[in-house]
């Protein structure tokens, strides 16, 4: 079964919340940098007018852009399966690990969790996680604000996975650690 699809994504609140972020972040850059160097501030809808334009701008070149990069590269990985393995669910993902982002699938077996990068990474990582060693799985949030994480707590390390459909990757995998 796969969940999601086939590129990571994010709901239209979160985008929402990106796009004010850029938005608000060059407003305040600008403010910023006319303080700085002019040590003047010009009227304020000039600031908003800008920062729109630049933060609607800046989304959609960055939407294009990712959606042209990222277009058919998951579809063409396997994930790598022992013999008599059944892979009972998949989807895109990304792995965090020691601040690094690793793109990739994530798949869910009779008793693995199991992550294998794709190959435009600089970091190369199969991660077979058994469900007899998984403590605990809670819902978490990537960069503090969009709610698209599952963070998975072994007893000696913690790993922390983007996924799109989260709900269903934590029904699937609370189903599995019972």
């Amino acid at each position: 079964m796969k969940i999601g699809e086939d590129a990571l994504g994010v709901s239209k609140k979160d985008a929402t919340k990106i796009v004010s972020l850029v938005i608000i972040g060059y407003i305040l850059l600008g403010v910023l940098m006319d303080w700085l160097f002019d040590r003047s501030l010009e009227a304020w809808y000039y600031y908003l007018v800008k920062g729109v334009l630049f933060g609607v701008f800046f989304s959609l070149v960055f939407y294009f852009f990712l959606k042209k990069m990222t277009k058919g590269v998951l579809l063409q990985l396997d994930l790598p399966l022992e013999e008599g393995e059944v892979l009972e669910a998949y989807g895109v993902a990304n792995l965090f690990l020691n601040r690094q982002a690793i793109g990739g699938k994530l798949g869910i077996t009779q008793d693995y969790l199991l992550f294998h990068s794709h190959k435009f990474n600089f970091t190369k990582k199969t991660v077979r996680i058994a469900f007899a060693d998984i403590q605990h799985i809670k819902p978490c949030k990537t960069m503090g604000l969009i709610d698209n994480g599952v963070k998975v707590i072994l007893a000696d390390q913690t790993c922390r996975f983007v996924v799109n459909d989260r709900t269903k990757w934590m029904e699937l995998l609370q189903e599995k650690l019972k």
